[in-house]
């Protein structure tokens, strides 16, 4: 164990709650007091010289060498000579450790970033047909064309009539009343102008209703009758 290891441990026990100290400590107020900052002190100087030798000391030699890694290896081949499925599992768990050890440290972000790259490259090759495919049939210009047009739009509501006997689609052409649309005398096509309706060139009409020309007038309709005097006293709290 190196020292800056058993100095943070030192410093982790004077600072739990539960170290001999602290319990022996607990019978007086004051006692505890002192022995709480006390603990708390030496912890904080055991942590800082911790911060200090850990600077200081050397790294500890690694246990991996290539003696222990021989032995390892062996000890793989036995293990894939016994016969014994588990212990050929074994094996080639230990097989794969070895082979990550012996590996470069970078060579994981280098495979990486070979794979994006080859990602990459696979998505350019799949987009530049599809590419070149909307230059030669002119998609964009379609598109554009599309919604431009007035097929696509919607009406607003002071667009189009609001209740009427002729056919939208078709002008002139009567309309008979069932329940609550209007039919055509042509093709026999149903209109609500309540609920809204399209047309057969795709527009899309928003329903509505005569009464709602109405509906936010807030004077009641008697008040027609109301001379100035009466009006005045109607603002009145």
């Amino acid at each position: 164990m190196r020292i800056s290891e058993m100095l943070y441990a030192i410093a982790s026990w004077l600072e739990s709650p539960d170290n001999e100290v602290l319990l022996l400590a607990e019978y007086d107020n004051e006692c505890l007091k002192v022995a709480v900052e006390s603990c708390i002190e030496a912890a904080f100087i055991l942590k800082n010289a911790a911060e200090k030798v850990d600077n200081i000391e050397p790294p500890e030699e690694s246990n991996i060498t290539a003696e222990s890694l021989d032995g390892l290896a062996q000890i793989a081949s036995a293990f894939d000579t016994s016969g014994n499925l588990e212990l050929k599992k074994q094996a080639s768990v230990i097989d794969e450790l070895l082979l990550t050890i012996a590996s470069p440290p970078n060579i994981f972000a280098e495979r990486k970033d070979l794979e994006d790259n080859r990602l990459e490259e696979l998505k350019k090759r799949y987009q530049q047909p599809r590419k070149e495919l909307e230059k030669i049939n002119k998609i964009v210009d379609s598109v554009n064309a599309i919604e431009k047009s007035d097929f696509m739009k919607d009406r607003k509501i002071i667009e189009t009539s609001l209740n009427t006997r002729t056919c939208p689609d078709h002008p002139g052409a009567q309309m008979a009343r069932k329940d609550d649309c209007w039919q055509c005398e042509l093709d026999k096509k149903t209109y609500n102008y309540q609920t809204g309706f399209t047309l057969n060139n795709g527009t899309r009409v928003p329903g509505g209703d005569v009464a709602n020309q109405t509906v936010f007038v807030s004077t009641p309709y008697h008040a027609i009758f109301d001379t100035r005097e009466d009006r005045l006293q109607t603002n009145k709290p």
